[in-house]
């Protein structure tokens, strides 16, 4: 059976949809034939709904399947209104974290109108595998693991099945996507995954809500059978695979929500990654409650060069109260130095404008990641998405602005939270130019310069404000280049409109690239 998937991305970052790439892997396994819609603007042009349609009459798939996320539902579900206008007997499946954190919302939204026929809640591999094998000997689908069927105006429910063993998982599919054109737009940077699942309880993630349901519906008992690895020979022979089908390939980002949970798996992986040769940088996730200097150490021998960690807020209220993350403030300090002690760069996530965050509390979390001097930081606006903890809580308080949450295409903009006008605009303007908030509050000799700009874009009113975006983006890479040139540290707007990243990693990318342009004889593009 032939299968088009579709995985709208706009408003996003481009990249490979590592659930889709194992569903692909495993339907090729059973002899089906998969083909990929990838609607993103990072891959121009971007298909018209129109363009699917005329895709899908010449190509003639037995089965359309939609992967989303919140954000992308209400596309989703326009374009699957127009497909089954279209197609009325073509079978049309969609899956994605949204459904499975909304499943009845996704249900009913397909019972009042034609848009689908099944919802995948959960891991759905073995689900696809099953409901297109039966499709095609045209046998009954109503009783299907991890499926929602829809069928004569009502919802046949089946309850997840036990999460898949990564172990016995077909390879995936990487090359569904067009390896090639998404490495060149992300600079050479390639994503994988060598686990699922994460221990912790985040109010902000669906993990939490995904054990539940699991649990619930009887398919696990305990909560560590969520967490899975691929044995590390598999993701090293993917890993050679990909670099030499993939030449532009220049550094690997393992996308696990915690790479570093297990330090036995951690010291297996970088010991392989060694023997095997396989000689790209890399980049994980990590905690820093599961973070340790002997673990850095590895990690920097084997080639990482980038740690991540979700530091998320500088406030141990806001941590302990709205975002179930309870480590201390000395805590964080300590993982992210037991990383810079072992010669590794950092990055964090933060995020601003959560529920009853105040300004106050802001600041708490700007001067974190001035005194612990991360190598970079990423900002994010909260967005309360449906189904999590954090959702019930912003709820519950009131907080949220339907209007402006069921607008936002993305969570890097603007808040949908009811803070007023005056926080509202002051979110606003950190959204532009957080780090140089953070380079004010360092003891470096920069942080002058960089108060007196702060001092000059709070004052701005919002038509001056707005008026002068790309003047202030423009001003900020201008500063940073003098400062550069004089050894000043700092941090400034490099890779994406919302990171910050320290002065000694731009210079190391430059001299690293330099020293590549030398050795191949080809011009590189530094940023």
């Amino acid at each position: 059976m032939k299968v088009l998937l579709v995985y709208p991305i706009l408003d996003s970052p481009p990249g490979i949809n590592h659930g889709l790439a194992a569903i692909s892997g495993v339907l090729r396994s059973r002899g089906h034939r998969t083909r990929l819609v990838h609607v993103t603007e990072s891959l121009p042009p971007v298909p018209s709904t129109g363009e699917i349609l005329e895709l899908v009459r010449e190509w003639r798939p037995g089965l359309v399947g939609i992967s989303v996320m919140t954000q992308q539902y209400p596309w989703a579900r326009n374009f699957a209104r127009e497909l089954k206008k279209a197609f009325p007997s073509l079978p049309v499946i969609i899956g994605g974290v949204h459904c499975t954190m909304v499943p009845e919302e996704v249900t009913a939204h397909g019972l009042e109108e034609p848009c689908w026929d099944y919802v995948c809640v959960g891991e759905g591999e073995w689900a696809l595998a099953e409901l297109c094998d039966r499709l095609e000997r045209g046998e009954s689908t109503e009783r299907i693991p991890n499926l929602r069927v829809l069928k004569d105006g009502k919802v046949i429910r089946n309850p997840v099945g036990p999460f898949p063993s990564l172990e016995e998982l077909p390879p995936k599919d990487y090359f569904l996507f067009d390896l090639p054109r998404i490495t060149r737009v992300k600079r050479g940077w390639i994503s994988m995954l060598t686990s699922r699942g994460c221990p912790y309880q985040c109010t902000y993630c669906f993990n939490r809500e995904i054990v539940n349901l699991y649990k619930e519906e009887g398919a696990i008992r305990h909560r560590k059978e969520y967490l899975r690895r691929y044995p590390v020979k598999r993701i090293i022979g993917e890993l050679l695979e990909l670099k030499a089908e993939v030449p532009g390939i220049e550094v690997v980002i393992f996308d696990d929500d915690l790479f570093t949970l297990d330090k036995a798996y951690v010291v297996e992986f970088c010991r392989s990654y060694l023997e095997a040769g396989v000689g790209l940088p890399f980049v994980v996730n990590a905690h820093v409650q599961s973070f340790d200097l002997e673990m850095a150490r590895a990690l920097e021998e084997a080639g990482c060069i980038i740690v991540k960690f979700g530091l998320e807020s500088g406030s141990p209220r806001v941590r302990r109260e709205i975002l179930a993350r309870p480590m201390s403030n000395d805590r964080i300090a300590a993982g992210f130095a037991a990383a810079h002690a072992a010669g590794l760069h950092t990055s964090a996530f933060i995020m601003i404008g959560l529920p009853t965050e105040t300004r106050e509390e802001i600041f708490e979390t700007l001067e974190l990641c001035a005194r612990i001097k991360v190598g970079r930081f990423r900002w994010a606006v909260f967005y309360p998405f449906p189904g999590t903890k954090a959702f019930t809580i912003s709820k519950e308080l009131d907080l949220i602005d339907w209007g402006k949450w069921g607008a936002m295409g993305n969570y890097f903009d603007a808040s949908c939270l009811k803070f007023g006008p005056e926080h509202d605009f002051f979110l606003e303007k950190l959204t532009l130019l957080c780090h140089w908030w953070v380079n004010s509050l360092t003891d470096w000799p920069c942080a002058g310069l960089y108060a007196e700009k702060v001092k000059e874009v709070e004052a701005m009113d919002r038509e001056t404000f707005r008026a002068r975006k790309e003047e202030l983006v423009a001003l900020d890479r201008e500063i940073s280049e003098e400062l550069l040139s004089r050894g000043i540290p700092h941090y400034s707007l490099r890779f994406s409109k919302v990171m910050g990243v320290h002065s000694d990693y731009i210079l190391w990318e430059r001299s690293r690239k330099a020293r590549g342009k030398e050795a191949k004889g080809a011009d590189y593009t530094l940023e």
